[in-house]
């Protein structure tokens, strides 16, 4: 379909008349006027397909617009999708030497059916949505630094004067001499800043248009349209992103300031070989980009299809047992491969580390719940009290303790907050404990329910009842799910996507489940030694499972 400002009836234009166009049908490749739409939406052929006002469709971007429906080697119509070479394929694509081998297919319409709501489609809008964010608080960053600096020259110009005027005139040229040096120092980091700006803006623009073409293409675009312009944006926006990164991570964003180191007057009459120095002082800026880390792990290798539980198939890597009979209540795989456990009888935590060795770190307090915070600190619940922690192999170190009026269980970090389970529901608070919101959800008891979070959604498991539960931040259930193979689960956690891995107490194994709750299967075991698995822990780095039951058995499952 050409892009112009008006399009003609191709229907009537067949007819030799000459009829504007008011709708167009991506599917059909036509355009079609009111009259000629009201015979194709009543057809049993065409009456199912999407049309799009001719303004609306004039919106998209061309490349948009030039999706074809019907394959361009055999002018038939696209019936599957080829995973594995990332194409659509009409029925005599299948016959090519191309797909000869094992190829993923998939129905085109399956495919296609709710892409706008997919994974892939909803974090490329959050990438755009991000990059803008991020871009806009550093310019202002940055444009901060400028008036600051601008302030910052008149100070170090007065103080170059004061000083001139200690001494006696024979030290003119010096003085001449530094404010050259200073007003080449000043140049040098302002003309640095403005570059540094200029291509933000340039970024930004860039990151703009790409947001607002995808809003567009949300707004508008077929399902078909939407499915096959995903790539495009996906990897300029990804490339922004980590662009993005690269500058903060070498430090591109550091506050810059710059002063006089002054000389006293008895050096100069000693050694007068200058009238100063300029000193740059970089700050180390406090921006925090926004990114989400999880997206590489949320698609698959072809950039844009989300990992589905069909294709996953784990396998054991690993297996161990701690001994002295222990009582683990939770694990975790920390960033740089390391197990760790919490070990509520012994009031310690177990470290399992690379070299297969166990380390017990002695606690203060009963350890119930963590949450790893990074590779060296973690947030651990106890009774009435979430204390975080820096992880030694000698001793603990205690850097904060927040109290409680209620007794605590579960912890987990999404978004930057800690979310703290309690009677009542879910507390959330930032990382200095300030209480920003609370989840009301009533519960019986203090059974330690594994929240996990994504899209504001907040899933938990209930032991007794055998179920998984969905709710909104404001306390609203969305559902809740029950699979006979799945029998008391104690312990859940996720891919930061759309599938949720639950460990059964009692059916001794492990299941995963989509998020929407409509894709269900037992993923390892039953095995006799998960026999009262407690907690399920999914490194989305390492693409690992960590399963461990009450007794000290565990195991670390890959999915590579």
């Amino acid at each position: 379909m050409a892009s112009s400002e008006h399009r003609y009836c191709d229907i009537c234009n067949n007819n030799h008349v000459a009829t504007y166009a008011t709708v167009c049908c991506p599917e059909c490749d036509e355009s079609f006027c009111k009259k000629c739409k009201t015979h194709h939406d009543v057809a049993n052929a065409t009456k199912k397909h999407e049309t799009i006002s001719i303004e609306n469709a004039l919106k998209l971007p061309k490349f948009v617009q030039e999706i074809k429906y019907n394959c361009t080697d055999h002018n038939e119509r696209f019936v599957y999708f080829c995973y594995t070479h990332e194409r659509p394929c009409c029925i005599e694509c299948l016959k090519d030497k191309l797909h000869s081998g094992f190829c993923c297919f998939v129905n085109v319409d399956t495919a296609v059916k709710d892409v706008k709501q997919s994974p892939s489609f909803l974090d490329l809008q959050t990438t755009l949505s991000d990059l803008l964010t991020n871009l806009s608080s550093i310019i202002k960053h940055l444009g901060a630094n400028l008036l600051e600096l601008a302030k910052q020259k008149v100070i170090c110009a007065d103080e170059i004067r004061s000083t001139r005027e200690a001494i006696n005139s024979y030290l003119d040229q010096l003085e001449k001499d530094l404010s050259n040096k200073m007003q080449e120092t000043f140049t040098s980091k302002e003309l640095e800043l403005q570059h540094l700006l200029a291509d933000l803006e340039l970024r930004k623009t860039r990151v703009n248009e790409m947001h607002a073409n995808v809003n567009i293409i949300r707004d508008v675009a077929s399902n078909f349209q939407t499915f096959m312009s995903i790539p495009e944006y996906i990897k300029p926006a990804h490339s922004e992103e980590i662009a993005l990164q690269s500058l903060c991570e070498t430090e591109s964003f550091n506050w810059n300031s710059i002063s006089v180191n002054q000389t006293s007057i008895q050096a100069i009459k000693n050694n007068l070989t200058s009238f100063g120095t300029m000193r740059i002082k970089r700050k180390a800026s406090n921006l925090s980009i926004k990114v989400q880390k999880s997206r590489q792990a949320q698609l698959t290798a072809t950039g844009f299809f989300s990992k589905t539980i069909e294709t996953m198939k784990f396998k054991e890597v690993y297996q161990n047992h701690i001994q002295d009979r222990p009582h683990i209540l939770d694990c975790g795989i920390l960033p740089n491969g390391e197990l760790l456990f919490s070990d509520r009888r012994k009031k310690c935590l177990i470290k399992h580390d690379t070299r297969s060795a166990f380390v017990q770190i002695d606690l203060p307090f009963f350890p119930v719940r963590f949450a790893i915070v990074d590779e060296n600190n973690i947030a651990v619940t106890s009774e009435k009290e979430l204390h975080i922690v820096k992880l030694d192999y000698h001793n603990i170190l205690n850097l904060k303790t927040f109290h409680f009026e209620k007794e605590v269980g579960s912890v987990i970090i999404y978004d930057n907050n800690y979310i703290i389970e309690d009677l009542a529901g879910y507390q959330i608070m930032d990382s200095e404990g300030t209480f920003i919101k609370h989840i009301p959800i009533r519960f019986d008891d203090l059974a330690y329910r594994a929240p996990v979070c994504f899209n504001n959604k907040i899933y938990f498991v209930d032991y007794k009842s055998s179920k998984i539960f969905c709710y909104d931040f404001d306390g609203n259930k969305i559902s809740e799910f029950q699979n006979e193979k799945l029998i008391s689960p104690h312990g859940l956690t996720s891919n930061n996507s759309n599938i949720l891995f639950a460990c059964g107490y009692r059916s001794n194994n492990v299941c995963a489940l989509s998020a929407d709750g409509k894709t269900f299967k037992e993923i390892i075991g039953p095995k006799t030694e998960l026999k009262c698995a407690t907690a399920v822990h999914y490194s989305v780095k390492r693409n690992e499972l960590l399963v461990v039951t009450s007794y000290g058995n565990f195991f670390v499952f890959s999915d590579k």
